[in-house]
């Protein structure tokens, strides 16, 4: 990848001695992406490449890539190798930043933690959530169908999940803005803040909000989160803050994302597009493929000792990347990955994650993504990019689709 002019996290080191020289390559996943190439054609461009399937990058800090399936899954779900403490690059500065819970701790340690994410996020704790998703979805659409333009970015997928995500933690719409840059400078840094910065501003902001709501009873997820209990006591007040924070950043960036790369797919292939649009029935397929195929998550765990991975000496401290992309693009995993296949046999990926750190937010992200396809498609069932040569793409910890306009005959949608 070629590094951007203005790149305000990346840190180059020199090639440390357990580092073969055939295994360099000039990476930077904070990077700009080359004009006018795919976000996810890159990535398998990447992995038919590179001479191995463990590369090491100079770029932030340092660190390994893993560009296969066997690797980038053994990684994030190997925990007696591949720490979870550190997850995110360069490690002294954004790994220092974002040691939060439960995604920074190692099982058994991070079980009760996990237990409060699980316990307000399953389907029963989300019961009835589905409505009120259905009626912001159709809300946002009816704002602009009319018009027969919008953008996407912008006027939908930045605003329906967060909002469900802001009702659920009972935190006001007008706040929306700030924590969503906080939340993007762990992603995709733009130099505005430092990390230390960042994760002072996060714990200024809901330290106030903890203090109102512990045992008080409240019923959003931020209080039953820090009202609950972890190996039969309360969560200290570091604790309280880590595991809120963690929340935060998981709950306004993914699914935006998703929902970006979903769309702009649909309206530049038009046989799918009309398929889906004939036969509503084929959404539940169509979900499951737009899962696989549009994995955005590259995070990292660091080496806890000295180990041979890949044929080659991992030092206990390296860190290593385990992008869930290669995953589903590997063709060890899907055949033809590249391809969007309806009925695809053995569909496999991991956009939600491997092993104890499986996002704890997958029920959300996929109600909420096939409510989306389901309306959407009831009400502006044609549509297509207003100007396909200007779509974009970002990288970073989390990949984007740079915002965009679709287009639609508004008169036939009445």
């Amino acid at each position: 990848m070629e590094v951007g002019a203005i790149d305000p996290v990346d840190q180059q080191v020199a090639r440390p001695a357990n580092v073969p020289a055939d295994r360099v390559m000039d990476f930077d996943i904070y990077g700009d992406l080359p004009a006018g190439v795919d976000f996810h054609e890159y990535w398998r461009g990447l992995m038919s490449k590179v001479p191995h399937p463990l590369m090491w990058t100079p770029h932030n800090g340092g660190h390994w890539i893993a560009f296969n399936a066997e690797l980038s899954d053994t990684v994030m779900s190997d925990y007696e190798r591949f720490s979870n403490w550190t997850v995110l690059v360069p490690k002294e500065t954004a790994g220092e930043a974002y040691r939060l819970i439960p995604l920074s701790l190692d099982p058994p340690e991070h079980r009760p933690f996990r237990n409060l994410l699980n316990d307000n996020l399953s389907p029963k704790a989300l019961k009835g959530v589905d409505q009120v998703i259905t009626d912001l979805t159709v809300e946002l659409i009816e704002g602009f169908r009319s018009k027969g333009r919008c953008n996407f970015v912008h006027d939908f997928a930045e605003q329906l999940p967060v909002r469900i995500f802001m009702q659920i933690v009972d935190l006001p719409i007008a706040d929306l803005p700030k924590l969503k840059h906080l939340a993007d400078q762990f992603t995709r840094p733009d130099g505005s803040l430092t990390y230390p910065e960042v994760s002072a501003l996060f714990r200024e902001y809901i330290n106030p909000v903890i203090s109102a709501r512990r045992g008080k009873g409240g019923e959003d997820m931020i209080s039953r989160m820090v009202s609950g209990q972890v190996n039969g006591r309360d969560l200290t007040d570091v604790e309280a803050e880590n595991i809120c924070i963690q929340v935060l950043v998981g709950g306004l960036d993914t699914v935006v994302n998703l929902l970006g790369f979903t769309m702009q797919f649909l309206a530049r292939h038009e046989d799918l597009r009309r398929r889906i649009a004939a036969d509503p029935s084929l959404i539940d397929d169509a979900l499951l493929e737009f899962l696989r195929r549009f994995p955005v998550v590259s995070s990292a765990r660091e080496v806890r000792d000295p180990v041979e991975f890949d044929g080659v000496q991992l030092a206990a401290g390296d860190m290593v990347m385990a992008p869930t992309i290669v995953v589903a693009l590997d063709e060890a995993m899907n055949r033809d990955p590249l391809a969007f296949e309806l009925k695809r046999a053995g569909r496999r990926h991991s956009t939600f994650g491997k092993g104890s750190h499986t996002c704890p937010g997958a029920h959300l992200a996929r109600t909420e993504m096939k409510i989306v396809l389901k309306e959407w498609f009831a009400r502006i069932p044609e549509f297509r990019l207003a100007d396909p040569d200007a779509v974009g793409y970002a990288s970073g910890i989390v990949g984007t689709v740079k915002p965009f306009d679709l287009v639609w005959d508004a008169a036939a949608t009445r």
